[in-house]
C-alpha cells in the first residue's frame, strides 16, 4: 500500500515536471524561429505541439494493450527520450538538409520538403512526452481530473518559467535547457526492471544536454533578414548580444553602416550612423551619435522634420521611441518635454547603460521622460496634453513582402488615432512616416487611416486639417487639430523648395507640385490619395486589389493588404513569381494550416481506421469533442490578443492568460472528478460557457479599454476574475464526458482524444487567419458557437437513464 501511494504521488509529480517541459519547450521553439526566420511560425509550432499530443492519443488507442502492460519501464523511457528529441530537434533543424527559408519557400520547390521535416523534429518531443502523459492518463481514467490537474498546473508553471528563463538564455541554449526538465521528470519514476537501460538513457541524455547548453548549436539566420545585410558590409561586427522575452537583441558596428531615411537630395554633410540595434535578426533602429551641441539632427533633412516647420513643439509624445532618434531629434528642436514610450526593456537597458555614452546620456536628459509600456496603453490611460505625438516609420525602404501582415498592431489602429487626437493641445499635430511602396499599400491605408480619424472626430473640410510631404523614399503625414493657416501653407512650401520635397496634401495644391522635384511612374498615387480624402473612399475600398481600409481594435492588422478576389489580376500584373512576394506571411500562414491540417488527419485520425469505431453515439461524439476543442483553442487566441493592451507588453500577457487558462481549467477538471455524471450537468456547464463567451464579445474589449489606467494590482485581480470564470468551467467539459464514455461507451475513448487533438491542431492554426479576416468579435462569437454544438452534441451522447 505504501509503494503504490508513493508511486501515485511520483506520477503526479511527474505529470507536473513534464507538463513545465513541454509547455516551456514550446514557447523556447517559437523565440528560436522568431530569431532564424520570423514570428508568424508561432502558430506553426503550437499547432505542432498539438499534433504530437493528438497522435500520441491515437498511437495508444491502437497499442493500449502492450503499452499499458510495459508501463513502469516504458513511462521513465519516453519522458527520457522526449528530453532527448527536443535537444537533437534543435541540432538537426539547423543542419543544411532541414534549414530553410521562408523567402525561398516560392521560389524552391526543396524549401518546402525542409519545412516539413522541421515539422517531423518538432513534432517528435512532443509526440513522446505527450505518449507518456496519455499511457498515465488511460491507466488511470478514473482518477482523470486529478491527473489532468496536475497536467495544467505544470503547464501553467511551463508559460511562465519559459518567459523568466529567456532573460538568461539564448535562443539556441533555451529550448535545450528545457529538456533537462524532461530527463529528471523520469528520474523520478525510476523502475525496478531494466535499471541499466534507464541509467544508460539518463547519463546520455544528461550529458548531450549539457553539452548542447554550454556550446549550444550555431543558429544560421535568413540571409534575407536585416542583420545579415548588415553583417556582409566591410568591417562589421557583432558588439553585444542579449537574450530576453521580447526577442534576441544584438548591436552591430560597421563603418560603411549608414541610415538615412528618404534623406533630402539637398544633404551634403556626413551621415553620423555606424551603430544599430537589431531584434531577431530585424531592424529595430539607429544608434544616433547625437550631441546635444550639434548645429543640425539627420532628421532634420527628412518628411520628418514637417511638424517642427509648423512651429515650436514644447511637448512631445514618442510612441515606440526605439533607438531614441524621434527623442533626439525633439530635444534638437528645443522641446521642454518629452515621454518616450518604448515596452522594449532590453533596448532600454543598453540605451541607459552600454550605449549610453554614444548618444549623450539621451534618456537621462531632464526633458526625456521614458514609459516602459506598449504605446496603446499609454494612450488609452493618459490624461497629458501635447503639441505633437510622434509615431514611428511604418515599412520599410522598396516596400515589404508582407510578413508582419499577421502582426498585431495597436499602434495603428482607427481607435487610438482618436485617442491621440484627444491628447492634443489646440495646435498640436500627429505626425506618421511611411516609406513608399509599390504597389501602393501603406501609404493609402495610413491616408485613409487619417481621413476616417478627422471625419470622425468632425474635423472639417479634410483637406484643412491633413498635411502630407513626400520625398524620393518617404510620405509623412500631419493631422492637425486646428485648421491649415496660410502661414502653415507657406512654412510648407518652403520647406518643400529648400529640401527637394514634394507636398501631396495642401490647401490651394496644384497637381504640378506633387511631382516638381521628385516623379512617380505611375500618377494614379494621386488620383488614390484624393479619393480617400473624398466621398469616393468606399468605392476605392472596394475595387482596389489591396485591402487599405483603417485597421481597427476588433481587427488591428494594419500589413494585411492581401484580398482573395484580387489573386487573378495581382498574377497577370506581377507575373506568378512575384505575387507570393507581395503578401508573404500571410500565404506561408494559409499554406501551413492546410499542411499542418493533413498531418493531423495522417497522423491522428487515419491510423484509427485499423481498429475501426464500433461504438454507439459516433456523431455525437464527433460533433462534442470537435466543438470543445475549438472552442478552448478560439477563446485562448482571442484573450491573448485583448490583454495585450490592458497589461501594455504582449509577453507578459501571453504569459498571464496562458498560465491562468490554464490554472482555471485544471482546477475545473479537478472539481470534475466529484461530479455527478448526466446530460443536465454537463448541458449546464456548456451552456454558462457559451453565454459567458456571447457576454465577453460584446463588453469585454470595452471594459478592458475604460479601465486601462486602473493600478497593477487591481488589473491582476480583475484580469483573474475575467479570465478564470470561464476557464475553470472549460475545464470541466473535456474530463467528464471522457469518465462517462470510460464506463459507457469505451470504444469512443480512442475517437475522442483523437477529434479532440486534430480539431484543436486545426484551430491552433487556423485562429489568427480567421481573425485577420473577420475580427476577434466574431472569432468570440465562434468559439461561443462552437460549445453550442458541443451542447447539442450531448443530447446524442449522454441521457438521463445513463445516470453514474
Amino acid at each position: 500500500m505504501n509503494r503504490s501511494w508513493s508511486y501515485y504521488n511520483r506520477l503526479m509529480a511527474t505529470t507536473c515536471l513534464l507538463s513545465i517541459s513541454l509547455i516551456a519547450y514550446q514557447v523556447a521553439i517559437i523565440q528560436l524561429l522568431s530569431y532564424v526566420q520570423w514570428y508568424h511560425y508561432a502558430n506553426m509550432v503550437i499547432s505542432i505541439a498539438l499534433l504530437g499530443f493528438g497522435a500520441a492519443g491515437t498511437f495508444i488507442s491502437l497499442f493500449r494493450a502492450w503499452l499499458l502492460n510495459r508501463s513502469e519501464v516504458l513511462l521513465p523511457v519516453l519522458m527520457i527520450v522526449s528530453g532527448l528529441a527536443m535537444v537533437v530537434a534543435i541540432w538537426l533543424s539547423r543542419s543544411d538538409f532541414a534549414r530553410f527559408d521562408s523567402y525561398l519557400l516560392f521560389v524552391e520547390r526543396k524549401q518546402w520538403l525542409a519545412l516539413f521535416i522541421n515539422y517531423l523534429l518538432y513534432f517528435l518531443p512532443f509526440f513522446f512526452g505527450a505518449l507518456a502523459l496519455g499511457i498515465i492518463f488511460v491507466k488511470y481514467v478514473g482518477e482523470i481530473g486529478k491527473f489532468y490537474f496536475s497536467n495544467l498546473i505544470g503547464s501553467a508553471i511551463g508559460a511562465v518559467l519559459a518567459g523568466v528563463l529567456a532573460w538568461y538564455f539564448f535562443p539556441a541554449a533555451l529550448p535545450v535547457f528545457m529538456a533537462l526538465i524532461a530527463i529528471v521528470s523520469g528520474l523520478i519514476l525510476f523502475p525496478q526492471k531494466n535499471q541499466l537501460i534507464i541509467i544508460t538513457l539518463a547519463v546520455a541524455g544528461l550529458v548531450f544536454t549539457l553539452y548542447r547548453i554550454l556550446q549550444p548549436v550555431n543558429l544560421t539566420i535568413s540571409e534575407y533578414k536585416s542583420i545579415s545585410r548588415t553583417l556582409n558590409l566591410p568591417d562589421s561586427k557583432i558588439n553585444i548580444e542579449k537574450p530576453g522575452p521580447y526577442g534576441f537583441v544584438q548591436v552591430v558596428s560597421a563603418d560603411a553602416l549608414r541610415y538615412a531615411p528618404g534623406l533630402s537630395l539637398a544633404f551634403t554633410g556626413e551621415v553620423p550612423v555606424k551603430n544599430a540595434i537589431f531584434n531577431n535578426g530585424d531592424w529595430y533602429g539607429p544608434v544616433v551619435s547625437w550631441n546635444k551641441a550639434d548645429s543640425f539632427h539627420l532628421l532634420d533633412y527628412t518628411t520628418m522634420a514637417l511638424p517642427y516647420v509648423l512651429m515650436k513643439r514644447d511637448k512631445v509624445l514618442v510612441l515606440h521611441a526605439g533607438t531614441g532618434i524621434h527623442t533626439s531629434h525633439a530635444l534638437s528642436r528645443g522641446a521642454v518635454n518629452i515621454d518616450a514610450v518604448e515596452p522594449h526593456k532590453t533596448v532600454n537597458d543598453l540605451l541607459l547603460h552600454e550605449l549610453s555614452q554614444e548618444t549623450d546620456s539621451l534618456l537621462y536628459q531632464p526633458a526625456v521622460k521614458l514609459y516602459e509600456t506598449e504605446p496603446r496603453s499609454y494612450v488609452s490611460a493618459s490624461h497629458k496634453k501635447y503639441d505633437l505625438i510622434q509615431l514611428p516609420v511604418i515599412g520599410a525602404f522598396g516596400g515589404g513582402v508582407g510578413l508582419y501582415a499577421m502582426r498585431e498592431e495597436y499602434t495603428l489602429t482607427k481607435e487610438v488615432f482618436l485617442q491621440m487626437l484627444n491628447l492634443l493641445e489646440k495646435d498640436g499635430v500627429i505626425c506618421v512616416t511611411a516609406w513608399m511602396d509599390y504597389p501602393f499599400r501603406n501609404s493609402l491605408k495610413v491616408a485613409a487611416t487619417i481621413a476616417e480619424t478627422a471625419e470622425a472626430a468632425g474635423l472639417a473640410p479634410l483637406q484643412s486639417h491633413v498635411i502630407a510631404v513626400r520625398s524620393w523614399g518617404t510620405i509623412t503625414f500631419l493631422l492637425k487639430k486646428s485648421p491649415v493657416t496660410p502661414q502653415d501653407t507657406l512654412r510648407i512650401r518652403q520647406f518643400c523648395d529648400r529640401l527637394y520635397f514634394d507636398p501631396v496634401f495642401l490647401p490651394g495644391l496644384s497637381m504640378e507640385e506633387r511631382t516638381a522635384y521628385n516623379g512617380l511612374n505611375d500618377s494614379v498615387f494621386f488620383v488614390y490619395m484624393d479619393e480617400l480624402m473624398s466621398g469616393n473612399r468606399e468605392k476605392l475600398y472596394r475595387e482596389y486589389d489591396f485591402y487599405i481600409q483603417p485597421a481597427s481594435d476588433d481587427k488591428p492588422y494594419f500589413s494585411q493588404f492581401l484580398r482573395w478576389k484580387s489573386l487573378p489580376d495581382l498574377v497577370n500584373i506581377f507575373g506568378t513569381q512575384s505575387v507570393p512576394f507581395l503578401e508573404l506571411g500571410w500565404l506561408i500562414s494559409v499554406i501551413t494550416l492546410f499542411q499542418l491540417s493533413l498531418l493531423a488527419l495522417v497522423l491522428i485520425i487515419l491510423p484509427l481506421l485499423k481498429i475501426g469505431w464500433k461504438g454507439s453515439n459516433r456523431f455525437g461524439t464527433f460533433l462534442y469533442f470537435s466543438g470543445i476543442g475549438i472552442g478552448y483553442m478560439f477563446f485562448e487566441i482571442i484573450l491573448i490578443q485583448q490583454f495585450i493592451i490592458f497589461f501594455g507588453n504582449p509577453i507578459n500577457a501571453a504569459a498571464f492568460v496562458i498560465a491562468v487558462m490554464l490554472l482555471a481549467s485544471g482546477a475545473g477538471s479537478y472539481l470534475s472528478s466529484g461530479m455527478k455524471l448526466n446530460r443536465r450537468v454537463i448541458q449546464h456547464i456548456l451552456l454558462l460557457i457559451a453565454a459567458l463567451m456571447l457576454i465577453y464579445s460584446f463588453f469585454l474589449s470595452t471594459t478592458l479599454q475604460n479601465v486601462t489606467a486602473i493600478n497593477t494590482a487591481w488589473k491582476i485581480v480583475l484580469s483573474l476574475i475575467i479570465i478564470a470564470i470561464p476557464a475553470l468551467l472549460m475545464g470541466m467539459p473535456f474530463p467528464l464526458c471522457l469518465r462517462w464514455l470510460s464506463r459507457n461507451e469505451e470504444n469512443n475513448i480512442p475517437w475522442a482524444w483523437a477529434i479532440n487533438g486534430c480539431m484543436s491542431v486545426i484551430s491552433a492554426a487556423l485562429a489568427t487567419i480567421l481573425a485577420v479576416e473577420f475580427g476577434f468579435t466574431i472569432m468570440i462569437v465562434s468559439a461561443a458557437l462552437a460549445y453550442v454544438i458541443s451542447l447539442i452534441a450531448i443530447g446524442f451522447i449522454l441521457s438521463d437513464r445513463k445516470n453514474v
